[in-house]
Parts: structure tokens; C-alpha cells; sequence
């Protein structure tokens, strides 16, 4: 039937071994390929399968209506970066300085010599400024369909259209991402380097990625800006469009679809949002949102989306590289017969995306991006997993230490969160014994650090790291082998890596069970209550974010203090000096005061400053070859208090320049005064003789009332004059 003849047929013999045998498929495979090439998509083969009998998912009335839906708005995307810049014009630079002028408002780190009232309201101001612009824009088509197809779907093509649109945007986002890389790999081959051309294209390749999250963001953002605009009383809450928007996304949640708590592409969470999204879940649920809050950090591409995703069964976005941008959370329902025994009624899972991003490293605030995400899901948390690869644990220490020591600085109470170390990658049954000095030695290294957090902080009592975080030596460290064996995509599944996942959920279920009596369980609105407070906290916090961790930010804050004790002694020098300098110009005669004086003090405080700003920077030098603990790791900012001490010095020239020329004009000014009133007083006293002569020419004819009348008469008039000098 087939029409085979002996070409068509491989025999395996018993003497052909295994690998001489996989040559002739392959060789056989390719000319096949070669000689008759059939290709068509797996779409196109659909008729196909409809002529053979087999039954199309498409052709499902339930799936239809969605996929056309999911075209509508897939098919105007060519040029993703394109797309979202004239599409989703909420985001991008607007987002960016919303977000950064809510945390300037906390931190103040621009305000200069400005009024600190006055650089509120400015910043109030443009932050206002930016919510109206926002609010100018109308929904674009795809935005109003998007709504149209989350709002009025049934359920079930409701998770249709979004499957469809998850399959279209990440087909396109693929080709586009596709077509950049090409473009960098071409430009690495054929041109010189060029830094500019180069930023240009990794710009375009990081605004390559769009999904659902941008979509759902997008509306948050008009959310936003109209509740901004009700709140300024620039709106009337009747004229408001988009109140049912919490509302459909608190209804996602339900369904089992992720929500963007923090994103990622700003380091911002738009709180109005979050706060209305989950209390309109908590009214769904009949105020029966009890949760538990477990999370997962590390380093990036180490696992974190596939462990989460393997331990409940999700399905959070994996890749190599940087696939989670900030945090996700996702609602998990527990049975109802478990619920009692864990004393919740909902696991609340954040997927955080990945530290210490390569993407991210060359950027200065690359510290603060990573210390802020960290210190705001860990201290959410009712259970933290701690991701990281092989044994090596030094990627998280360092973000560790900044969380403790933000948790101290913000005097962070009540709920301590139970963190678990999941090592990955290894696959040695005996990993954990062996690996016992390696646990001790970093406990040893976090105590440390958290005592140095605590002294830098002025903690009166000598803390260790299990004061702030729940962690157990030996029970709370997990050793989990490879995904794969071997190299995929043909890698079989290694059940190792199941196995060992699911030990470590059931021993976080076991736990949660020992410890449900003793913990106060929180729900939908306590949970919003932390994020506001924590988010509150983190916005305002500027000094510790910015350091790798602990012994850094120690080191650098006592070189802060011995700095200020030289700047003060700096000020205090220049400060006496101008005051000797005051009291000479005063004891000179005006006539000595001429320009050869002004020059000869200017050359004097020129020469005091130099020698002044001389000894801070020797002060500073010293100090760097003092020896004293952990100066190598703020090297990189002896130069920034080299910048301060000349910044100071410039200063102080200006304070000294402008006293002694105010003295020497005060002088001559007084001068001129002193010599105007000696002409009046001269001019009363001739004015006085003149009224004494006639008073005695005229024998005192005058009487009591007409001498005081013209001695009036005459004060009067000499007041007069005198208001006409200008003093």
C-alpha cells in the first residue's frame, strides 16, 4: 500500500553497535530532507487533521470569538518598542519621572539651596502636572478591545483570549528580539566600537518585551491619574471611567492569572492600584481572605520561576536571562480541608525577578534597585526562599546584609520572616554534610553583620542575624539537583529535582501547620497595611540602598563622621579669621582702606584656604593609609570627599570674600555718615548762637512760647534735612 522498496527499510543488525547505526538515520533523515523538502507550519496542518478525523482545538466555537479578539490587537504590533512608545503612552518616560519624583519627595536629594517648602510644592506640582498629562490621553483601540475581551468574555473564552494574546505577543516579541540581535551581532562584526550606537541598540533590545503585564499596567496607569485628579479636586468623582478596573483585575487574580505588584521596569509600585485591585478581591471573597505570603529572591537565571512553578504547579514566565521584571504575585486557593490545619485560606506566591541583572550592573544605582526589591518582598513575607546556584551563597549575602540592616534602620516589628536556603544544581547526596563549615561560616559572616547594622544604629542590645530573620542552620537549608541530564531541548527531566522540590514543600506545609497556633494570620487589608508602611519606608530611605551591604556602608559612615569633624574644623578656622579680619578693618582709618588692602586680604584668605583645604585632604589621605578595617572597600569614594573638600573650600572663599568686602564697605560708609552729621551738628549749633545773639540784642523780649516756638520751628527744619542723608 505504501509502495515500499529496500531503500525505504534500515535493518539493525546484530553486529552495527549503537552509534555507527544513529549515523545512517541521520544521513538517511537528511536526504530525505534535502531531496523532497515538506514544510508547512503546525497551523497550516490543522487541515490536515480536520481531512484525517482529528479533532481541531480552533475550531471550538469557545476558542474562536477570543482568537479574533487576540488578532485585533496582535495584528497592529510590528515594532514592539514602537508599539508600546505610541500605543501604551501612560508607561515609559512619564511612569519613569512619576516614579522618580514620589521618591525625591521623600528623600529630598536635589534640593539645593532651594526652601524646603518651596521644592515640596514644586515637586507636588509636577507631579500633578504629570498625572493631567497622563489623564489627557484617551484608550487607543487595542486597550478598549483588551478591556472589552477581560470584561465581557465568559469565563472560559476569557482564558482563551488571554492564552491567545500570550501566544501572539511573545510570537512577536520573539521575531522583534530575533531581528535586534542579528542587528548587534552585525554591528559587533562590521563596525568599531560605538558606545552610543551600542546603548542605542541594548535600549531597543530591553524595550523589546511586551505582555499582559504592560497591558494591565496601562490601565492601572489611567486608574491612577484619575484618582490623582479626584483627589486634587481637578475631576468630580461622577465623571470617573475606569472604577471597574480593580474590579476585573481582582477577578484575574481569582482565575488564577498573576498581578504586577512592583514593576520592573521603573522599581515603582502604583499603590492606588494595588491597594483597590486587592480590596476588591477581598469583598469578593466575602472578607474571607486570610494568606500566607511565601517568596522567592536570587540571583538571576538561578531557578527561582521554575521552582515556584514546579513546587504549586504555576505558570510564571522562565527563560534564561532577565524573564521576570519586578514581582508578581499570584493567589493560590487551599482546600478546605486544609485550611483549618494551616490557618489560611489563600498562599499569596511573589515571584521577584532576578539580582544582580548583567543588564542593570553598569548602572550606578544598580545597589539600590536590588536592596529596595529585596527589603520590600522579604519584609512582606511570611516565608522567604532564598534561591541560589551550586553551594555558593556569596550572591545573596551581600543583598542579605542591606535587608537587615534596612529592617534596623526602619525599626521593622512584629512579623519575622522564616527564610529557607535552596542550593541548586546540586546533586551530590551528601551535599548537606558536607557543606555543614560552609553554613556555619556564612551564619558567622551574617551575625557579624548584622551586629556591625546594629552598632551603626545605635542599638543598645548585641543582635544576631535569627533575631531579624527565622533561620535554622540545619533545617533551613535545601540542596536540590538539575533540572535536566544533560544539555537540553533534548535533556531528559531529572525526577531528582520533583523529588527534592517536593520535600521542601511538604516541610514548609509541615512547618506552617507547627507554627499556625502561635502566628496571628493577616489578611487582604493587614497585607495592604504592610505594603503602604514598607513602601513608605523604602521611598524614604536613601543612604543604606546605595552600598554592596553592611561592612561597606559601616566603613563609608565613619569616614562620614571623621570627615564632618574635619569640616567642621575647616568652617571653625575660616570662621575666626574673617572675625580677626571684621575687627581690623574697623580699627583702621577710612582713608587706609583702599584697593592695595583689598588685595592684600584677598591674597591672605587665599592662602588660608589652600592650607586649610591642604589638611582635610591630608586628614583623608591619612585615613586611607591608616589601616583601618575594610577602608578597601570604600576606595572608590575617596574621591568623591575629595570633590567635598574642594566644593567646601570654594565655599568658604566665597563666605570670606563677601564679609571683609561688607566690613570695609560698613567702614567707609560709616565714614561718610559720621562726617555728614558733623556738617548738621555744626549747622545746630550756629543755628543755636544765631537764636542766643538776637535773644540778647533784642534784651529777652521774647517770651517762654515764642523762644520754645521757633526753637520748634527750627529742630523741625533741620530733621528735615537730615532724612535726606543717605546713611
Amino acid at each position: 500500500m505504501l509502495k515500499l522498496n529496500k531503500s525505504h527499510v534500515l535493518w539493525k543488525g546484530g553486529t552495527t553497535n549503537k552509534a555507527q547505526f544513529v549515523k545512517v538515520l541521520q544521513s538517511a533523515i537528511a536526504a530525505i530532507m534535502k531531496s523532497s523538502p515538506k514544510r508547512v507550519s503546525i497551523e497550516a496542518m490543522a487541515e490536515t487533521a480536520r481531512q484525517l478525523g482529528i479533532q481541531v482545538d480552533e475550531d471550538n466555537k469557545e476558542c474562536q470569538t477570543p482568537n479574533t479578539y487576540a488578532k485585533e490587537i496582535t495584528a497592529q504590533i510590528k515594532d514592539v518598542a514602537k508599539y508600546k512608545r505610541e500605543k501604551l503612552r501612560l508607561q515609559g518616560e512619564t511612569w519613569r519621572n512619576l516614579a522618580e519624583v514620589e521618591k525625591e519627595l521623600c528623600r529630598m536629594r536635589k534640593q539645593g539651596d532651594t526652601p524646603l517648602e518651596k521644592y515640596k510644592s514644586q515637586l507636588k506640582k509636577k507631579l500633578m502636572d504629570l498625572h493631567a498629562q497622563q489623564n489627557k490621553h484617551d484608550l487607543t483601540d487595542g486597550l478598549i478591545t483588551f478591556i472589552t475581551g477581560i470584561r465581557l468574555l465568559p469565563p472560559m473564552e476569557k482564558h482563551y483570549f488571554l492564552k491567545w494574546m500570550k501566544f501572539g505577543l511573545d510570537h512577536i516579541t520573539r521575531e522583534n528580539l530575533s531581528k535586534l540581535w542579528d542587528q548587534y551581532k552585525e554591528k559587533c562584526k562590521n563596525s568599531k566600537d560605538d558606545p552610543k550606537m551600542f546603548a542605542e541598540l541594548d535600549k531597543l533590545i530591553s524595550a523589546s518585551s511586551l505582555g499582559l503585564q504592560h497591558f494591565m499596567c496601562e490601565l492601572g496607569q489611567f486608574y491612577e491619574a484619575q484618582c490623582s485628579m479626584v483627589k486634587e479636586g481637578k475631576m468630580a468623582e461622577s465623571q470617573r471611567q475606569f472604577t471597574h478596573l480593580p474590579g476585573i483585575a481582582a477577578d484575574l487574580m481569582l482565575e488564577g492569572f498573576p498581578m504586577e505588584i512592583i514593576d520592573g521596569d521603573v522599581s515603582n509600585i502604583s499603590l492606588q492600584w494595588v491597594t483597590d485591585v486587592l480590596s476588591q478581591l477581598h469583598a469578593k471573597l466575602g472578607g474571607r481572605s486570610k494568606i500566607l505570603v511565601l517568596t522567592v529572591l536570587g540571583v538571576q537565571s538561578t531557578g527561582k520561576s521554575t521552582l515556584l512553578n514546579t513546587m504549586f504547579g504555576l505558570q510564571f514566565a522562565v527563560s534564561s536571562g532577565r524573564c521576570t521584571r519586578g514581582a508578581f504575585t499570584l493567589l493560590i486557593k487551599v482546600a478546605e480541608n486544609f485550611q483549618q490545619e494551616l490557618g489560611c485560606d489563600f498562599i499569596l506566591v511573589i515571584d521577584t525577578e532576578g539580582l544582580k541583572a548583567p543588564e542593570l550592573a553598569k548602572l550606578e544605582d544598580s545597589y539600590q534597585h536590588d536592596n529596595e526589591l529585596a527589603t520590600l518582598v522579604i519584609g512582606l513575607s511570611d516565608i522567604t526562599i532564598l534561591n541560589m546556584a551550586m553551594e555558593n551563597a556569596t550572591g545573596m549575602k551581600d543583598v542579605l546584609q542591606i535587608v537587615v540592616h534596612a529592617f534596623l534602620r526602619m525599626e521593622k516589628i512584629g512579623k519575622k520572616t522564616n527564610s529557607q536556603f535552596v542550593h541548586q544544581n546540586v546533586s551530590d547526596v551528601s551535599a548537606h554534610e558536607q557543606n555543614m563549615r560552609d553554613r556555619k561560616h556564612l551564619l558567622e559572616q551574617l551575625n557579624e553583620m548584622t551586629k556591625a547594622a546594629a552598632n551603626m544604629e545605635k542599638k543598645c542590645k548585641e543582635m544576631n542575624f535569627s533575631d531579624i530573620m527565622d533561620y535554622d542552620l540545619e533545617k533551613h537549608n535545601w540542596y536540590i539537583p538539575a533540572l535536566w541530564h544533560g544539555v537540553p531541548p533534548v535533556a531528559p527531566v531529572n525526577l531528582g529535582y520533583s523529588q527534592k522540590v517536593y520535600e521542601l514543600k511538604k516541610y514548609l506545609f509541615e512547618f506552617l501547620k507547627d507554627c499556625s497556633q502561635e502566628r496571628t494570620p493577616n489578611d487582604i487589608p493587614l497585607f495592604l497595611a504592610w505594603v503602604r508602611s514598607l513602601w513608605n519606608a523604602v521611598k524614604h530611605e536613601n543612604f543604606i540602598f546605595s552600598f554592596r551591604n553592611s561592612l561597606v556602608a559601616e566603613a563609608y559612615n565613619q569616614l562620614s563622621v571623621k570627615y564632618a569633624e574635619w569640616e567642621w574644623g575647616f568652617r571653625k578656622e575660616i570662621h575666626f579669621w574673617v572675625s580677626e579680619k571684621e575687627t581690623f578693618i574697623q580699627n583702621q582709618p577710612p582713608d587706609k582702606l583702599d584697593t592695595n588692602v583689598s588685595i592684600r586680604l584677598k591674597s591672605e584668605a587665599q592662602e588660608k584656604l589652600r592650607q586649610e583645604a591642604e589638611k582635610i585632604l591630608n586628614h583623608l589621605q591619612q585615613y586611607f593609609e591608616s589601616g583601618t578595617a575594610n577602608l578597601h572597600l570604600i576606595e572608590k569614594y575617596k574621591e568623591d570627599f575629595r570633590r567635598s573638600a574642594n566644593s567646601l573650600r570654594n565655599e568658604l572663599e566665597s563666605y570670606s570674600f563677601s564679609k571683609w568686602q561688607e566690613a570695609i564697605h560698613i567702614k567707609k560708609g560709616q565714614h561718610k555718615t559720621d562726617a555728614m552729621l558733623s556738617k548738621y551738628k555744626r549747622k545746630i549749633e550756629e543755628k543755636v548762637d544765631g537764636l542766643l545773639n538776637h535773644c540778647r540784642k533784642s534784651n529777652c523780649k521774647l517770651n517762654n512760647d515764642e523762644l520754645e516756638k521757633k526753637f520748634e520751628n527750627m529742630w523741625t527744619e533741620t530733621l528735615s534735612e537730615l532724612s535726606l542723608i543717605p546713611l
